[in-house]
């Protein structure tokens, strides 16, 4: 009959092979303390994607806005109504029947519009409350009546919310040449 027999020492050497309370205790909290701080930089990044996105977004939405604002305004043969929200051109395109296009700002919401045959197009979005139309003659001063006006300006500011924060503003400031207007110096 064979006895297996184990001594003292060889116990203390198989319960070292493992890990003790303290060590797995240690290695947790720094599993945890690692992962947190990886969450917290990936959560950074993605508020700072969508950030850039949302950017990038207003930047074309204007650049188009404006555009179509511009080319109106240069081929507009005379301003018909003006406030500091809207505007209405009178255009005269060759070749075609003259019409009207209606620019204003809508502030519920918070949109720039353009009209024309009862038909309104959004040219920007997220357009906020500081928007303004001002008018200048050919000398380049403020005026009050249409058929001096030479120049239009527009002033506005776009802000969209990125995850509950403010995270991008855009502003924009122009002054356009009615060519095609003719004034009296």
């Amino acid at each position: 009959m064979t006895t297996i027999t184990s001594s003292l020492a060889e116990g203390r050497a198989f319960s070292r092979k493992g890990f003790t309370l303290t060590e797995l205790i240690i290695a947790l909290t720094l599993t945890v303390l690692l992962s947190g701080a990886l969450f917290s930089a990936f959560g950074f990044v993605m508020r700072s994607s969508f950030a850039i996105a949302n950017y990038a977004d207003m930047t074309s939405d204007g650049r188009r806005g404006l555009e179509v604002f511009a080319r109106d305004v240069r081929e507009a043969r005379d301003l018909v109504a003006f406030s500091e929200t809207s505007l209405t051109l009178y255009l005269a395109r060759p070749g075609e029947t003259p019409f009207e296009v209606a620019y204003r700002y809508n502030p519920n919401a918070e949109t720039f519009e353009r009209e024309e045959g009862g038909e309104t197009r959004v040219l920007m979005s997220a357009v906020q409350d500081d928007f303004r139309f001002s008018r200048f003659n050919i000398l380049q001063e403020p005026t009050n009546n249409n058929l001096e006006t030479k120049q239009i300006h527009l002033n506005l500011s776009m802000l969209k919310r990125v995850i509950a924060q403010d995270t991008s503003e855009k502003v924009i400031s122009a002054r356009y040449i009615m060519r095609n207007k003719h004034v009296a110096q």
